[in-house]
């Protein structure tokens, strides 16, 4: 049976983004001849009044329409001969339209691979997908073994998203070998995805970065099981801590500390993943001083206020997550102590809380007693 053939000519749609029918926008890979083109289409006007009415999928299937109108060759020029729905609202108005052409600010940054980088690298089309996880992770196969993929492209990009994927890189190639931390196997990479002409010759580019896979799932999802705990929480308690303990120590912090965020090996060991320091975070987990320097200066974010109120906050979302698994852990003494030292991490005034360290030398006091009873 003959292979089957692609057109020369054909839109491959991507991304489309609509803010209840404003801002409109369309991202495609036109193809062409063996090139191809990104190409992101965008509305800057008032749509038809008709349009916002007509729900989310009818939009994009209208939107989808208009741009499969447009004559990509050579300039863009609008052809509305290529659709057979002259109805459709959008080519109704075509001939009151202009356009302008534009690079877009907002397109996904891949940085070129660096070769001083002392990291093994995949190439990402030998990596088979598994399952989606989140919107910019998915588990993948590589040679009969899973890792976890973590991706730069995202369904809402933003550019700064590309640096904190770097920052992200360096601190786990920071912390590579310490245990309780996600461990950095290695960077994917590719073609540059925006790559027009395949015969040219140019660098690789860094898609993501592949981790070791840790199937006990978070300890969100733990909380939601019901299971027998034993020394697992002061172990959970243990780990997480140390692994911050080490983070801050190489001068960097977490700022996103939360049950999502910690993972368990196969094992049932708790693993802090989601450490680049620099990415979002919940309002919820900041320390009351972190969320009034917040509300001071709505443009501050966290990753931007100084070393000490970074840590302090760590500190105080880490008692926080204790309670949490004291919660879980009901009434027992393990439960209670886990409380006890939570209550001393996360009280209002920060001079008056226990240090990391405290906490952990106690922590380590009550797994001691625990062993020997």
């Amino acid at each position: 049976m003959p292979e089957k053939t692609l057109p020369l000519y054909r839109l491959e749609f991507k991304s489309f983004q609509d803010w209840n029918g404003a801002r409109i926008s369309q991202t495609l890979i036109f193809h062409n001849n063996g090139s191809s083109w990104w190409i992101k289409v965008a509305v800057d006007w008032s749509l038809p009044e008709q349009v916002p009415g007509l729900g989310y999928f009818k939009r994009r299937f209208v939107f989808e329409e208009f741009v499969e109108a447009i004559d990509f060759e050579p300039k863009l020029d609008h052809d509305t001969e290529r659709v057979s729905n002259p109805a459709n609202l959008l080519i109704a108005i075509a001939h009151r339209m202009y356009y302008t052409i534009a690079e877009d600010p907002k397109r996904v940054i891949y940085p070129i691979l660096e070769r001083q980088r002392c990291l093994p690298t995949f190439e990402a089309c030998c990596l088979q997908t598994i399952e989606v996880i989140a919107p910019t992770v998915s588990t993948v196969l590589f040679k009969q073994q899973i890792f976890a993929y973590k991706t730069i492209d995202r369904p809402i990009y933003e550019p700064e998203d590309t640096e904190h994927i770097l920052n992200e890189i360096d601190v786990l190639e920071q912390l590579r070998g310490l245990p309780s931390t996600a461990q950095l196997v290695g960077l994917v990479v590719s073609e540059n995805p925006y790559k027009t002409c395949p015969s040219t010759d140019s660098p690789a580019v860094i898609t993501g970065f592949l981790l070791e896979y840790y199937p006990g799932g978070s300890l969100e999802q733990v909380f939601e099981d019901e299971f027998q705990f034993d020394a697992l929480p002061i172990q959970w308690a243990l780990q997480i801590g140390t692994a911050l303990r080490s983070l801050h120590k190489g001068g960097r912090t977490h700022l996103d500390i939360k049950p999502s965020n910690i993972v368990l090996d196969a094992n049932e060991n708790a693993v802090l993943i989601d450490v680049s320091g620099t990415g979002g975070y919940v309002w919820e987990w900041l320390s009351p001083e972190m969320q009034i320097l917040i509300q001071q200066n709505s443009e501050t974010s966290p990753a931007h206020t100084p070393f000490e109120a970074r840590v302090s906050t760590d500190c105080w979302a880490y008692g926080r997550l204790r309670s949490a698994i004291a919660e879980k852990s009901g009434t027992s003494g393990i439960g209670n102590e886990l409380q006890f030292i939570a209550d001393g991490l996360t009280k209002a005034a920060p001079e008056s809380r226990i240090s990391l360290c405290d906490a952990l030398a106690q922590l380590n006091e009550n797994e001691l007693s625990s062993t020997r009873s």
